[in-house]
């Protein structure tokens, strides 16, 4: 990932900040032992190095939290925020076709940004612990909870503007699709760390090892949730190579009217989620050709009318399809509603004007345009400004008509 000017002065930002903390703390606080230091560090750095890569292996989830959580009880603001930002930079944990990713071959922002970022979470939280009444070494029920609970908000926040930046996407958005993902899961990994915290305070460094079993399987409860958004991705692209294999004009063709539905949606200031399921519908907009007769899908010459009529039963076949699919229900209209004209003319259900869902009229502006600017065997394509124009003549009745003004906007730019 490349990082936009924005971004880097951000990242900047995020470390003076987590400088400024760390030796404020450092002047501050102490660590009670060195052996206690090695104890908590080695768990940091184990924890962290079971992450599980999310699909694009690209991030990943790690249950690390409960390690934040028991060293800011047990140890102070010192001993939570050294262990954690080492955790995080000697980390080492096995990526699938990438094999084990450390420090030495990680991109410098991406480590950079982890250690700051990790550091000037645990920091604020272990001061916030300190000042809602909670002591080094004791467990205090009401500060430990609101902690717990303003870790995950200032965790999601800092990543969520990180990303918004660097995708310039709107901040609020990407911040309640992450809290909404993440949010009862820390929850959940903070309770382990309670547990773990009461362990050490009660029985000592044994009983820390003992409970470390719950923060293990709360690992595989992760590792099964993303393992199951592995096969939802992997049927996507499955059922979209089906469409490939069966119509040659398809490939390829989704990818690029996802990359414009999305950069309309964008321009159009549509809700995160909303952008989301219309880049899983872009892919998968075609699916309803599986029902459609291969000579009438590879014929060369012009279609008649009754096999245009053919044709136009994909949405319907498409959107019954995916209705069957639970992860995929959220897109059922879009799909079946992606060839309806602003003019009520259009098929499979002769919906107009703002009856048509919003992500399926992107959608159709998307699709058409591609089409229009793609060799077809009975005709040649459109160059990109003539296909525009037919966007912008048929305004208000095949198309959109704002939403065509802002796509026109955006491709002549």
């Amino acid at each position: 990932m490349k990082l936009n000017i924005k971004t880097k002065v951000y990242l900047g930002f995020l470390t003076l900040i987590a400088l400024t903390l760390y030796m404020n703390l450092f002047s501050n606080y102490s660590i009670e032992s060195f052996r206690m230091f090695l104890f908590w560090a080695a768990l940091a750095i184990v924890v962290e190095s079971l992450l599980i890569p999310m699909p694009n292996n690209t991030v990943g989830v790690s249950v690390g939290y409960a390690v934040n959580i028991a060293a800011i009880i047990v140890g102070g603001p010192l001993l939570a925020t050294t262990i954690v930002g080492l955790g995080f930079l000697l980390r080492a944990p096995k990526i699938e076709g990438r094999g084990y990713v450390h420090v030495f071959n990680l991109p410098v922002h991406k480590s950079l940004f982890n250690v700051t970022q990790s550091v000037i979470v645990t920091a604020l939280m272990s001061i916030f612990y300190l000042r809602l009444g909670g002591d080094i070494g004791q467990f205090n029920f009401l500060a430990t909870a609101i902690i717990v609970i303003a870790g995950a908000i200032f965790n999601s926040s800092i990543i969520s503007l990180f990303l918004a930046l660097n995708n310039k996407t709107n901040f609020f958005e990407i911040w309640i699709s992450n809290i909404k993902g993440t949010f009862i899961s820390a929850l959940a990994v903070g309770v382990i760390g309670i547990i773990i915290a009461l362990a050490y305070i009660g029985y000592g460094y044994g009983a820390v090892i003992l409970f470390f079993g719950p923060l293990l399987l709360a690992r595989y409860s992760f590792k099964l949730y993303i393992e199951m958004r592995n096969l939802y991705l992997s049927t996507i692209q499955a059922l979209n190579k089906t469409v490939e294999a069966k119509d040659p004009y398809t490939s390829g063709h989704a990818n690029r009217v996802e990359k414009f539905a999305v950069e309309l949606a964008k321009a159009y200031h549509l809700p995160f989620e909303s952008i989301q399921n219309l880049k899983t519908a872009s892919i998968l907009h075609d699916i309803g050709k599986i029902g459609i007769h291969d000579e009438i899908l590879n014929k060369a010459s012009r279609l008649t009318q009754e096999e245009y009529q053919e044709i136009m039963r994909h949405p319907a076949i498409g959107a019954e399809i995916i209705s069957k699919v639970n992860f995929l229900s959220d897109i059922t209209t879009i799909v079946r509603h992606h060839h309806e004209r602003y003019d009520g003319k259009g098929y499979p259900d002769g919906l107009s004007g703002e009856d048509i869902p919003i992500e399926a009229a992107i959608l159709m502006i998307a699709d058409s345009y591609d089409a229009m600017t793609s060799d077809r065997p009975y005709r040649k394509a459109m160059t990109p400004e003539e296909a525009l124009s037919e966007l912008e003549n048929n305004a208000g009745t095949q198309f959109h008509p704002e939403l065509a003004k802002v796509f026109v906007s955006i491709m002549d730019h």
